[in-house]
């Protein structure tokens, strides 16, 4: 393959197309660096403020910290700026003369807001409970679901069958 070269009053001799497989000179790259704008996150055409660029010389296990660290003060900060806004917002509306579950209805309390059900909640189960397939020598009842039961372990341990323990349909 034949490249066009040029001679250059420094003596170098650039290539005269470069591809992405084709190195470009010292002159070259350091003219495409200096011609590339500064990395901006955010604000285009704004300069960079003192404190994002000491990250620069910081190694990777010194970015981690600082992320832990800012990401500990947005968790601080978001709670502090959420009561302050609960606060104005009780306080707007006892001056109108509402009240927040008059506004809001019934809120749950961030803190004790949980996933799933409750136990012993009236209301909440949507299945009907499981009716009861095997009784034991005591009158435990097993449905056959789930971890079996001791009393039923220990019968077949001692050589009972487990249809021993079925209860009949009535």
């Amino acid at each position: 393959m034949a490249y066009n070269r040029k001679v250059i009053s420094t003596g170098e001799t650039p290539m005269a197309k470069a591809s992405p497989g084709r190195p470009r000179t010292q002159r070259a790259q350091k003219s495409k660096a200096q011609e590339a704008p500064p990395e901006t996150h955010g604000d285009e055409g704004a300069e960079q403020p003192a404190f994002l660029k000491q990250l620069e010389s910081l190694n990777i296990g010194e970015l981690r910290r600082v992320i832990t660290f800012a990401e500990a003060r947005i968790r601080e900060r978001e709670a502090s700026e959420k009561a302050a806004t609960r606060e104005e917002l009780q306080k707007l509306a006892q001056e109108r003369g509402f009240s927040m579950t008059d506004l809001f209805g019934e809120l749950v309390p961030h803190a004790s807001a949980k996933r799933g059900r409750k136990s012993g909640e009236p209301g909440k189960s949507e299945r009907a409970p499981v009716e009861a397939k095997y009784r034991g020598p005591n009158g435990e009842l097993w449905s056959g679901r789930g971890r079996m039961p001791k009393w039923l372990h220990v019968a077949e341990a001692e050589g009972q069958p487990r249809d021993s323990f079925l209860i009949s349909p009535e």
